[in-house]
């Protein structure tokens, strides 16, 4: 008789459990951010950069030639107080502006922007964003500080950099003396 037939059900589906507990654990090695540990940690840990920036009457053709020049993805729509009007993205121009982009060159970016986007303070959690960005179907997030100034925006790939930096900081530190 096998000793697993001397086992009880109960003690075969604990013995599982265990195993499948420690195979699970041997498998979470770590590099850098990818033991998702990073999606607790604050926004404000990404190099995000100084956000660029338009007036809510700033043409098209103009805001178009800025994100263009600036290869950047995005910019935030001020009002004349500062505050965050709206946000302007390459997806808006090729949505809303292109299809009769002479007609809508000289027009306002207020005409076309997101108004009132979804923003988040500095110490929202990079998961939460994520989750913002992933369920609101955009891939930037306008950071405010507790007056509702813009004071940086966070893209997916601020995120994804984020990752590839401490994936590959990790991998260069890695003791291969060992292996």
């Amino acid at each position: 008789m096998s000793q697993e037939k001397n086992k009880s059900s109960g003690e075969i589906i604990a013995e599982q459990a265990h195993i499948e507990s420690a195979i699970h654990k041997a498998c979470k090695t770590s590099f850098g951010v990818l033991d998702t540990n990073f999606l607790c940690r604050s926004v404000s840990v990404l190099e995000t950069h100084k956000p660029l920036s338009v007036g809510v009457e700033d043409s098209i053709e103009s805001v178009v030639e800025l994100l263009r020049s600036n290869k950047v993805g995005c910019v935030l729509v001020k009002r004349a107080d500062g505050k965050l009007a709206g946000i302007f993205s390459e997806r808006d121009v090729l949505l809303k502006v292109i299809k009769n982009f002479p007609e809508n060159k000289a027009r306002p970016v207020s005409e076309f922007m997101t108004a009132d986007p979804v923003t988040q303070p500095p110490d929202a959690t990079i998961g939460f964003v994520l989750n913002l960005m992933s369920t609101g179907g955009f891939r930037h997030m306008p950071i405010v500080d507790p007056d509702g100034l813009a004071i940086g925006i966070v893209s997916v790939k601020d995120v994804v950099d984020f990752i590839v930096r401490s994936f590959t900081d990790d991998l260069l530190s890695f003791d291969t003396a060992g292996v």
